[in-house]
């Protein structure tokens, strides 16, 4: 009972699809359960409009820092579990000290591979469309290297699918894992490792690397 109980300090980046759902998931099951601590939500961003299809924001929120308008929504001076923001992005190291756990959604990989490096147990949630992939600080490291190539930041939602008038839901099966994952660490229990796949295609399968 008392390694449930143990306060933690989470680092949640990123607040986006992902992000967004999956605090709103976190904070609301560690509540209900009694958990201890604080989440802390750190982008740089501020909500535009195309945003509220996929985010939970409303337009009231526009033109306001993402995670001020989050932490605003979820904190709760009563609660023994409090949400703050911190509106930056994720540069260097040092913003990662402190914290028992990480949590990295960015749409890039520069700040992933500074997740990747820490000790403390982190997660790595993504997703593309209607699919999703989560690595963790218990995946292989030459699974980590394969599957964390250069590339340009790329929105959650496939190019030309809100204009089709084709959102998909890959980010909130991200959001469900990750919250999920976060859940099982705060209270010390064994955790999910990783996962990938669609809601069109099922379970994908990552590639074999050498250990």
């Amino acid at each position: 009972m008392n390694e449930k109980r143990t306060p933690r300090n989470l680092l949640l980046v990123g607040a986006g699809g992902i992000g967004t759902q999956l605090s709103e998931l976190l904070t609301a099951a560690l509540r209900r359960v009694g958990l201890e601590g604080t989440i802390t939500l750190m982008d740089a961003d501020t909500v535009e409009a195309s945003n509220l299809g996929h985010q939970r924001f409303t337009a009231d929120d526009i033109g306001q820092p993402k995670v001020a308008c989050l932490a605003r929504r979820l904190d709760d001076t009563t609660s023994s579990l409090r949400v703050k923001g911190v509106v930056e992005n994720l540069r260097d190291e040092d913003q990662l000290r402190d914290y028992d756990l990480v949590v990295v959604c960015v749409d890039r990989p520069e700040p992933r591979r500074m997740v990747h490096g820490i000790e403390a147990p982190w997660l790595d949630v993504r997703c593309s469309g209607d699919g999703w992939m989560a690595l963790s600080s218990a995946s292989q490291p030459a699974l980590l290297e394969r599957m964390t190539p250069d590339h340009q930041p790329a929105s959650c939602q496939v190019a030309g699918a809100l204009e089709a008038g084709n959102l998909e839901f890959g980010f909130a099966v991200a959001a469900a894992f990750g919250a999920q994952w976060a859940l099982q660490k705060w209270r010390g229990h064994p955790a999910p490792v990783q996962s990938m796949g669609s809601l069109t295609y099922g379970a994908l399968a990552f590639p074999e690397v050498s250990a």
